[in-house]
Protein backbone atom coordinates (compact mmCIF):
# COMPACT_ATOMS: atom_id res chain seq x y z
CA UNK A 1 0.00 0.00 0.00
CA UNK A 2 2.80 2.08 0.96
CA UNK A 3 4.52 1.95 -2.81
CA UNK A 4 1.22 2.59 -4.32
CA UNK A 5 1.05 5.99 -2.16
CA UNK A 6 4.96 7.03 -3.71
CA UNK A 7 4.16 5.74 -7.27
CA UNK A 8 0.87 8.16 -6.85
CA UNK A 9 2.87 10.97 -5.31
CA UNK A 10 5.23 10.55 -8.41
CA UNK A 11 3.14 10.41 -11.29
CA UNK A 12 0.83 14.08 -9.43
CA UNK A 13 4.48 15.42 -9.75
CA UNK A 14 5.33 14.33 -13.26
CA UNK A 15 1.62 15.65 -14.07
CA UNK A 16 3.03 18.43 -12.72
CA UNK A 17 5.93 19.06 -14.24
CA UNK A 18 5.00 18.80 -18.29
CA UNK A 19 3.16 22.16 -17.86
CA UNK A 20 6.23 23.95 -16.06
CA UNK A 21 8.08 26.73 -17.70
CA UNK A 22 10.80 29.09 -16.69
CA UNK A 23 12.21 32.06 -18.01
CA UNK A 24 15.87 32.52 -17.12
CA UNK A 25 17.04 36.03 -17.99
CA UNK A 26 20.26 38.22 -18.58
CA UNK A 27 21.18 41.87 -18.91
CA UNK A 28 24.18 43.74 -19.86
CA UNK A 29 25.39 44.82 -16.56
CA UNK A 30 24.56 44.61 -12.64
CA UNK A 31 22.95 48.41 -13.74
CA UNK A 32 19.43 47.55 -12.87
CA UNK A 33 20.13 45.75 -9.99
CA UNK A 34 16.69 45.95 -7.74
CA UNK A 35 14.68 46.68 -10.78
CA UNK A 36 11.86 44.70 -11.41
CA UNK A 37 11.15 42.74 -14.72
CA UNK A 38 7.28 41.74 -15.93
CA UNK A 39 5.95 39.17 -17.67
CA UNK A 40 2.53 40.30 -18.74
CA UNK A 41 0.14 38.81 -21.19
CA UNK A 42 0.01 40.94 -25.07
CA UNK A 43 -3.38 41.19 -24.77
CA UNK A 44 -6.02 40.21 -22.09
CA UNK A 45 -3.48 41.51 -19.60
CA UNK A 46 -5.22 41.52 -16.15
CA UNK A 47 -3.51 41.54 -12.35
CA UNK A 48 -3.89 37.65 -11.66
CA UNK A 49 -1.62 36.91 -14.98
CA UNK A 50 1.08 39.19 -14.45
CA UNK A 51 4.09 37.92 -13.13
CA UNK A 52 7.44 39.64 -12.18
CA UNK A 53 11.00 39.31 -10.95
CA UNK A 54 13.82 41.30 -9.33
CA UNK A 55 16.98 41.69 -11.20
CA UNK A 56 20.21 40.53 -8.71
CA UNK A 57 23.66 40.55 -10.39
CA UNK A 58 22.12 41.38 -13.64
CA UNK A 59 20.26 37.97 -14.22
CA UNK A 60 16.31 37.31 -13.53
CA UNK A 61 14.28 34.32 -13.14
CA UNK A 62 10.43 33.62 -13.78
CA UNK A 63 8.30 30.76 -13.10
CA UNK A 64 5.21 29.32 -13.30
CA UNK A 65 2.70 27.01 -15.12
CA UNK A 66 1.90 27.65 -18.43
CA UNK A 67 -1.01 25.08 -19.44
CA UNK A 68 -1.27 26.55 -22.98
CA UNK A 69 1.08 28.18 -25.14
CA UNK A 70 -0.01 32.25 -25.34
CA UNK A 71 2.15 35.49 -26.33
CA UNK A 72 3.56 37.53 -23.55
CA UNK A 73 5.83 40.48 -23.16
CA UNK A 74 8.54 40.75 -20.89
CA UNK A 75 9.16 44.24 -20.16
CA UNK A 76 10.43 46.71 -16.92
CA UNK A 77 8.93 49.54 -15.84
CA UNK A 78 8.09 52.43 -18.72
CA UNK A 79 11.22 54.77 -17.71
CA UNK A 80 13.80 52.30 -18.38
CA UNK A 81 11.99 51.17 -21.68
CA UNK A 82 14.14 53.51 -23.07
CA UNK A 83 17.33 51.25 -22.59
CA UNK A 84 15.88 47.89 -22.15
CA UNK A 85 13.88 46.74 -25.15
CA UNK A 86 10.08 44.79 -24.69
CA UNK A 87 10.18 41.12 -25.65
CA UNK A 88 7.86 39.32 -27.22
CA UNK A 89 7.99 35.47 -26.10
CA UNK A 90 5.52 32.64 -26.16
CA UNK A 91 4.73 31.22 -22.32
CA UNK A 92 5.20 27.83 -22.97
CA UNK A 93 6.29 24.41 -21.63
CA UNK A 94 10.13 24.53 -21.28
CA UNK A 95 13.20 26.00 -20.36
CA UNK A 96 13.65 29.55 -21.75
CA UNK A 97 16.61 31.95 -22.24
CA UNK A 98 16.17 35.77 -22.29
CA UNK A 99 18.66 38.60 -23.09
CA UNK A 100 17.11 42.18 -22.12
CA UNK A 101 19.23 44.99 -23.74
CA UNK A 102 18.81 46.91 -26.11
CA UNK A 103 18.16 44.49 -28.85
CA UNK A 104 16.08 41.88 -26.65
CA UNK A 105 16.04 37.93 -27.99
CA UNK A 106 14.65 34.64 -26.61
CA UNK A 107 15.20 31.32 -27.25
CA UNK A 108 15.37 28.05 -25.84
CA UNK A 109 12.23 26.67 -27.05
CA UNK A 110 10.67 25.37 -30.95
CA UNK A 111 8.30 28.28 -30.99
CA UNK A 112 10.03 31.42 -29.14
CA UNK A 113 12.87 29.99 -31.50
CA UNK A 114 10.53 30.86 -34.22
CA UNK A 115 9.37 33.84 -33.08
CA UNK A 116 12.80 35.32 -32.40
CA UNK A 117 13.29 34.28 -35.85
CA UNK A 118 10.20 36.45 -37.41
CA UNK A 119 10.88 39.31 -35.14
CA UNK A 120 14.42 39.67 -36.92
CA UNK A 121 13.75 39.07 -40.27
CA UNK A 122 11.00 41.89 -39.42
CA UNK A 123 13.25 44.14 -38.03
CA UNK A 124 16.08 44.05 -40.84
CA UNK A 125 13.36 44.92 -43.09
CA UNK A 126 12.03 47.88 -41.24
CA UNK A 127 15.63 49.03 -41.04
CA UNK A 128 15.97 49.02 -44.71
CA UNK A 129 12.49 50.36 -45.18
CA UNK A 130 13.48 53.23 -42.95
CA UNK A 131 16.82 53.44 -44.77
CA UNK A 132 15.26 53.88 -48.56
CA UNK A 133 12.54 56.02 -46.99
CA UNK A 134 15.66 58.81 -45.85
CA UNK A 135 17.05 58.60 -49.18
CA UNK A 136 14.16 59.33 -51.00
CA UNK A 137 13.78 62.10 -48.84
CA UNK A 138 17.35 63.18 -49.94
CA UNK A 139 17.42 61.87 -53.50
CA UNK A 140 16.68 64.07 -56.57
CA UNK A 141 13.42 62.79 -59.19
CA UNK A 142 15.87 60.73 -61.42
CA UNK A 143 17.25 58.31 -58.33
CA UNK A 144 13.81 58.22 -56.69
CA UNK A 145 12.00 56.24 -59.09
CA UNK A 146 14.74 53.75 -58.26
CA UNK A 147 14.64 53.78 -54.62
CA UNK A 148 10.89 53.31 -54.37
CA UNK A 149 11.13 50.27 -56.85
CA UNK A 150 13.38 48.84 -54.20
CA UNK A 151 11.52 49.85 -51.00
CA UNK A 152 8.64 48.28 -53.03
CA UNK A 153 10.56 45.07 -53.36
CA UNK A 154 11.35 45.10 -49.62
CA UNK A 155 7.87 45.12 -48.99
CA UNK A 156 6.33 42.60 -51.13
CA UNK A 157 9.28 40.30 -50.44
CA UNK A 158 8.00 40.88 -46.56
CA UNK A 159 4.28 40.23 -47.40
CA UNK A 160 5.42 36.97 -49.20
CA UNK A 161 7.69 35.96 -46.26
CA UNK A 162 5.12 36.75 -43.77
CA UNK A 163 2.25 35.12 -45.58
CA UNK A 164 4.38 32.14 -45.71
CA UNK A 165 5.29 32.60 -41.75
CA UNK A 166 1.93 32.05 -41.21
CA UNK A 167 0.72 29.48 -43.84
CA UNK A 168 3.80 26.65 -42.03
CA UNK A 169 2.89 28.21 -38.47
CA UNK A 170 -1.24 28.09 -39.08
CA UNK A 171 -1.33 25.35 -35.94
CA UNK A 172 0.56 27.15 -33.03
CA UNK A 173 0.29 30.74 -31.28
CA UNK A 174 3.28 32.26 -33.08
CA UNK A 175 1.33 31.84 -36.70
CA UNK A 176 -1.93 33.10 -35.59
CA UNK A 177 -0.12 36.04 -33.72
CA UNK A 178 2.06 37.39 -37.14
CA UNK A 179 -1.43 36.53 -38.91
CA UNK A 180 -3.52 38.94 -36.73
CA UNK A 181 -0.59 41.45 -36.89
CA UNK A 182 0.50 41.44 -40.57
CA UNK A 183 -2.64 39.63 -42.02
CA UNK A 184 -4.19 43.14 -43.39
CA UNK A 185 -1.36 42.90 -45.89
CA UNK A 186 -1.77 40.23 -47.06
CA UNK A 187 -2.87 39.80 -51.22
CA UNK A 188 -6.73 38.53 -51.07
CA UNK A 189 -5.74 35.05 -52.91
CA UNK A 190 -3.25 35.07 -49.82
CA UNK A 191 -5.84 35.51 -47.26
CA UNK A 192 -8.25 33.09 -49.27
CA UNK A 193 -6.06 30.52 -48.49
CA UNK A 194 -5.53 30.76 -44.87
CA UNK A 195 -9.33 31.87 -44.23
CA UNK A 196 -8.23 35.35 -43.06
CA UNK A 197 -11.17 38.08 -42.87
Amino acid sequence: MRNAFYILLLLLAGCQSKDQYSIQGHLPDKTFDGEFIYLVPFENAVKEKVDSAMIKDGKFRIEGVAQDAEIYIVRAKPLLRLTLQELLVVKEQGELTVSIGSNSIVGGTALNDSLQSWKEKKLMADFLHQELKQKYKLADTTHQQAIKQAADSIRSRMVDFNYHFVRNNKDNVVGKFVCKLMGSTFSTEQKMSLNVQ
